[in-house]
């Protein structure tokens, strides 16, 4: 037999009732489900409430937003948002969809399967500006110490076929 949340709390509210303690409670309970037992510090809790008078084996209704507030209008609006501004960033999204920052991510990432490629735009931005240079050979750049400037080194360095690159300043 399959041991549910709601049979673990009934076997407690049953245990308690004649006021048994919460250790005995959870080693039956770890006897027969194994290692499905609930915690220790759960079945505290239970028997806390259940001893308090609470009759019901149902949870109580939380206060926190539903999951359902993702859903198709706001993936529709989230989506209609970035069409309409492409470097819209999360915190506006939420802020004028009234949704968390994590939320307006997870639709962005998970539903929308989007994601910023900043590491692509940078890298392109880096290529366009640096200077095309032969790689077939062997480069050195180096500062403008006094050693690397002089005639002796610069020499060697002909000689070798090393292309010495310009400073950048």
């Amino acid at each position: 037999m399959e041991f549910t949340k709601e049979n673990m709390r009934f076997y407690n509210f049953m245990r308690c009732k004649p006021v048994k303690s919460a250790k005995l409670i959870h080693e039956t309970l770890q006897t027969v489900c194994g290692e499905c037992a609930c915690s220790y510090q759960t079945v505290c809790h239970w028997a806390k409430e259940f001893n308090e008078g609470k009759e019901s084996l149902s949870d109580c209704p939380r206060r926190r937003r539903p999951k359902s507030c993702v859903n198709e209008q706001t993936i529709t609006s989230i989506k209609k948002d970035i069409d309409e501004d492409p470097h819209i960033s999360v915190r506006e999204l939420s802020d004028t969809n009234g949704l968390s920052h994590g939320t307006v991510h997870t639709i962005i990432t998970e539903h929308l399967c989007m994601k910023k490629d900043v590491f692509s735009q940078v890298k392109s931005a880096i290529n366009d500006q640096r200077p095309k240079v032969s790689t077939s050979r062997t480069l050195c750049l180096h500062d403008n110490a006094g050693p690397h400037k002089a005639r002796a080194t610069t020499q060697s360095l002909r000689e070798l076929g090393i292309q010495v690159l310009p400073h950048p300043t």
